[in-house]
């Protein structure tokens, strides 16, 4: 009943932030409900629109630790800070919040480097060739997809892909590598994302699998200081200071999958 229902709740003192298939005795799963992932949301115990502006319908100080894996970089750098304000909010003083997702650093790294086998392996093997497909790309372009997704040609890399994105120009990899050998790393990083966030945040809600915004340790480890989070520290995959995310990136999907291309960042309030 829901007496049962909501004394369950309360012994769940942990929040998984875009959970996906993740699930965990102790643990709320938030997410967007949403038809590209609806196959794979194993349970929303907090439906939540991170890009809504709304506040997170949890208690203050009412978490031990929170977790998200593969989610900020599908959303614009304001709905960022306010997702991490809400995580500050909501977590108890001693609380621990762990972040991972795409390391632009690791990716910047390739494109100089001209480690094509890198950027191409983002994309998985799948019957339809589409990372073959993707491997005909070029390098500019394959790392602006995987930062600022409708930005890159192979946004439009289907029929169904071309409609939704129809008016959306991209930039070619002559314009890319222009962009790459004129501005710093964080600049040409920006101006990408900026133009898609700019120009094609609107589609968030259709193609949810795209990325909008890039992220590296310094950048995380500024909005974690800013909000009022403190000891950000670098971690690699599956270690933690604490006991609570000790083994942890394991139990998510993205984070597994996408582990060679992450940065796993932690910090305390």
């Amino acid at each position: 009943d829901s007496c049962a229902k909501e004394i369950q709740r309360r012994l769940m003192t942990a929040l998984n932030i875009g959970a996906n298939s993740f699930r965990e005795d102790g643990w709320l799963n938030l997410d967007h409900p949403s038809t590209r992932y609806s196959g794979e949301q194993a349970k929303i115990d907090v439906p939540h629109d991170l890009m809504s502006g709304e506040a997170i319908a949890l208690g203050d100080n009412t978490l031990t630790a929170a977790y998200t894996s593969h989610t900020i970089e599908h959303i614009s750098d304001e709905y960022v800070e306010q997702t991490f304000k809400e995580v500050y909010r909501m977590l108890e003083p001693g609380g621990v919040f762990r972040v991972t997702c795409p390391d632009s650093d690791k990716l910047y790294k390739a494109y100089m480097d001209g480690d094509k086998e890198y950027l191409t392996s983002w994309v998985f093997p799948h019957p339809d060739g589409r990372q073959q497909f993707f491997r005909s790309f070029g390098l500019g372009e394959q790392l602006v997809f995987i930062i600022a997704s409708n930005m890159s040609p192979y946004s439009k890399r289907n029929s169904d892909l071309a409609r939704i994105t129809e008016g959306i120009e991209v930039f070619q990899e002559p314009e890319i590598e222009n962009i790459l050998k004129t501005k710093s790393k964080e600049d040409a990083l920006t101006f990408f994302t900026d133009a898609c966030q700019e120009r094609a945040l609107h589609l968030q809600k259709q193609i949810a699998g795209n990325h909008v915004s890039w992220w590296n340790f310094e950048k995380i480890k500024n909005i974690m200081e800013k909000v009022g989070f403190k000891d950000a520290q670098k971690k690699k995959y599956n270690e933690s200071d604490y006991e609570i995310f000790k083994n942890f990136d394991e139990k998510n999907k993205d984070s597994v999958a996408q582990k060679y291309y992450s940065v796993f960042v932690e910090a305390k309030k």
